[in-house]
């Protein structure tokens, strides 16, 4: 694989690969033990990161030492010697070790609506996707607050990009971090508010079926001719900014619009 320029990036905003090692890892463990260190920097005993690698189960110390020597193997070193899995009493990563998490971090944090983009564009899918054991990674926190980070800059983004009439651009940022958090009905608030600043009614009722049925209120999804279903199962925030942007309900200005 070769060195990357900028060191080693591990990558788990959707299924996890580690970008620039030296050589492939040969156990599924070894790569697994990259991961959670990338997220725990200050270093773990060997107790402590078995534990989270395999938790039904305890492991004996040589495939403790043989799954660590795997992944010190596969990532290599520095371009200037220096091994990127530091030895010693707590197994750590050398700081040339970074996570895309990191870089979204940093891209979304300045605000700029270009940059946010650009950190939107890191996430590939759900979080951790790929890992046999991520139990880690909720118990932890790790996992929640990536989550909120993403969603956060999403929500941000959102509100910035509509503000400047870009509500295409809006919509392709949420859309990313419903692949983080699939959930998140402040998420499908924003989408309602991109599709208006596109002014499409289409998108804004097939936003809400899609919300509904994922809320499980409309388990047969769209069907022509059938009645609207009740919006009294979604937070008051939605059904209200629903109405406000559509119509649906007497709201002041266009037609009502039908779900």
């Amino acid at each position: 694989m070769g060195h990357a320029a900028a060191g080693i990036e591990v990558a788990v905003l959707g299924p996890v690969a580690v970008r620039g090692a030296e050589r492939p890892f040969r156990r599924a463990s070894s790569l697994e033990l990259v991961v959670y260190l990338a997220f725990h920097r200050d270093g773990v005993s060997a107790g402590e990161w078995a534990s989270a690698l395999w938790p039904d189960r305890p492991v004996s110390l040589p495939t403790v030492h043989s799954t660590a020597s795997d992944a010190r193997r596969a990532l290599g070193r520095t371009p200037d010697g220096r091994e990127y899995l530091v030895r010693g009493g707590r197994l750590r990563l050398d700081d040339a070790v970074r996570t895309d998490v990191e870089r979204f971090a940093a891209l979304a944090a300045s605000g700029d609506p270009e940059r946010v983009l650009e950190a939107m564009g890191c996430v590939r899918g759900p979080l951790f996707a790929g890992l046999r054991r991520a139990d880690w990674a909720v118990f932890d926190g790790t996992e929640a607050g990536v989550e909120a980070m993403v969603v956060g800059a999403a929500l941000r983004g959102a509100e910035s990009l509509v503000g400047l009439g870009r509500g295409a651009d809006a919509e392709r940022v949420v859309r990313r971090a419903l692949l983080v958090s699939p959930y998140d009905e402040r998420l499908y608030r924003a989408l309602l508010r991109a599709a208006a600043a596109q002014g499409n009614r289409i998108g804004l009722r097939s936003t809400m079926a899609e919300l509904l049925t994922l809320a499980g209120a409309w388990p047969g999804g769209v069907r022509r001719g059938h009645a609207a279903p009740s919006l009294a199962c979604l937070h008051p925030e939605t059904a209200a900014l629903y109405r406000s942007l559509s119509g649906v309900g007497g709201a002041s200005g266009g037609h009502p619009a039908r779900l």
